[in-house]
């Protein structure tokens, strides 16, 4: 077999298993997110014991698992010419921040009707880029399971990088109407 033919072969199988691959579905167990931090500044938890250890400027932080937050037309697009896909961590969270963030209420968060029983949320202040490979190896589980919650994924995706930036005068006017 030739090597144009083995990764025809590959391409057809990571196609395959990515057809039914939805954003919004999700993976559990072992799974490593990996970031960039600078080891003179160190600003997480995570860097700093990085940092301390002596690692360079690339570390992992075990996470519960992944959401898919590339669109779905993406996904589903072959690996030959759309190779990556998006994911966000799934963090857990408290019983008052999860109603908070079904609500809305916190954009760095998204709720995923899938993981509700863990008190799983996705972490969209972190995101990372995989190749399709990779998730075609994952077991994927369905995050939304109707167009309702698929509509409402959306949206918070949308909340968390279209947010207009008010001006910092009209926040604090906003604030105290919000408070009341």
């Amino acid at each position: 077999m030739t090597a144009g033919n083995e990764s025809a072969i590959w391409i057809q199988e990571i196609d395959a298993a990515l057809e039914k691959w939805r954003q919004g579905d999700y993976v559990l167990g072992e799974h490593w997110f990996v970031q960039r931090y600078d080891p003179q500044r160190p600003l997480t938890k995570a860097s700093l014991d990085a940092a301390q250890q002596g690692i360079d400027d690339l570390i992992e932080s075990e996470v519960r698992g992944f959401v898919v937050v590339t669109q779905t037309c993406d996904i589903v697009r072959s690996c030959s010419s759309r190779p990556f896909i998006e994911v966000v961590p799934l963090v857990e969270v408290d019983e008052q921040y999860l109603c908070e963030i079904e609500r809305g209420r916190r954009p760095q968060y998204a709720f995923i009707p899938g993981v509700v029983e863990h008190r799983l949320v996705a972490d969209l202040d972190r995101i990372m880029t995989v190749e399709k490979a990779v998730v075609a190896g994952w077991e994927r589980k369905q995050g939304c399971q109707s167009d309702q919650e698929v509509r409402s994924l959306a949206q918070a995706l949308a909340r968390k990088r279209i947010r207009f930036a008010f001006p910092d005068d009209f926040t604090q006017w906003a604030g105290k109407l919000q408070s009341r």
